[in-house]
């Protein structure tokens, strides 16, 4: 499959939540792989553009923004197939990870969208440049989480017990989140400036 073409289905799955024909097995595993890649690629050029008050911390952030995204999916993806199984959810668990990847890609999309912007406001504004970057954060997993959830409802939708195929997605995106915060800490500096979330769960819900 060449790359124009699987960038268009990974598009196409982004915005549409399917294809026009199932893919092969083998299609989709190719799909999954390209969507993490272009995802962790899309997350690097946020990461340079959040460190790009230093050339070092800009040059960091270009793999440490998308090891974190790795770790966080790598460590979450467990549980959601555990849960997948024990709730007994009308949905394949290969369909549960390529979904959660291409979610990921979707909200890595966002991220890169946003990563001019972060860069303008982190070097031309003292109060709006680490609030615009942490945003873009927040809409960006909302944006994958949204994406998640609706594409999981297309897959199982009109079968019986269609409910139990989101209790995965709620514990993929909670499990996700929770570790990222941690990640991130363990990562710190990603942005020039300390924040709430640079010391993870700790400084976030300390009182």
């Amino acid at each position: 499959m060449e790359p124009t073409t699987q960038l268009s289905q990974l598009m196409t799955l982004t915005c549409r939540g399917e294809l026009a024909e199932p893919p092969t097995r083998a299609a989709q595993l190719m799909l999954t792989i390209s969507a993490l890649f272009a995802g962790l690629a899309l997350s690097a050029l946020w990461g340079i553009a959040a460190g790009s008050s230093s050339a070092a911390l800009a040059l960091a952030n270009a793999y440490k923004v998308p090891m974190v995204i790795l770790l966080s999916a790598l460590t979450a993806l467990p549980a959601g197939v555990v849960a997948l199984r024990l709730a007994n959810a009308r949905l394949a668990a290969s369909d549960l990870i390529s979904t959660f990847v291409t979610s990921i890609f979707g909200g890595t999309l966002v991220l890169a969208t946003l990563a001019p912007l972060v860069a303008i406001y982190y070097h031309t504004s003292s109060k709006a440049g680490v609030p615009l970057a942490l945003g873009s954060v927040f809409v960006a997993l909302a944006t994958a989480t949204l994406l998640f959830a609706r594409t999981v409802g297309r897959k199982v939708a009109g079968q019986p017990g269609r409910a139990a195929s989101l209790v995965p997605v709620v514990i993929l995106v909670a499990l996700f989140s929770a570790a990222l915060l941690q990640y991130v800490a363990l990562a710190a500096p990603i942005i020039g400036e300390v924040n709430r979330l640079s010391g993870g769960f700790d400084t976030v819900f300390a009182r």
